[in-house]
């Protein structure tokens, strides 16, 4: 899987979220990862959420994909919600 981001966004996120976007790639490669849609799409793009732990913590990337490459937009931890949605979700 190819990653790409913003470098705008990514000093955003740096700053917001303490993690860089290449940060969410992580999340991926918790093989019971989550995806779900999420709730704002913009652009004509339709938006995704991943979840999965990484180093035992959960977190959260909203992205799109365009092809197959992951376009990260945001990474951060987990909501309590984005949290049950991995947790009801098992493999």
């Amino acid at each position: 899987m190819r990653i790409e981001f913003d470098t705008e966004k990514d000093a955003i996120n740096q700053t917001k979220h303490g993690v860089s976007l290449i940060f969410g790639a992580r999340v991926f490669d918790d093989v019971d990862h989550v995806i779900v849609p999420s709730m704002c799409p913009i652009d004509g793009e339709d938006r995704y959420k991943a979840i999965g732990p990484v180093d035992g913590k959960p977190w959260t990337t909203v992205h799109v994909w365009r092809g197959s490459t992951v376009r990260m937009i945001s990474v951060r931890r987990s909501n309590a919600s984005e949290q049950r949605a991995y947790h009801r979700n098992p493999g």
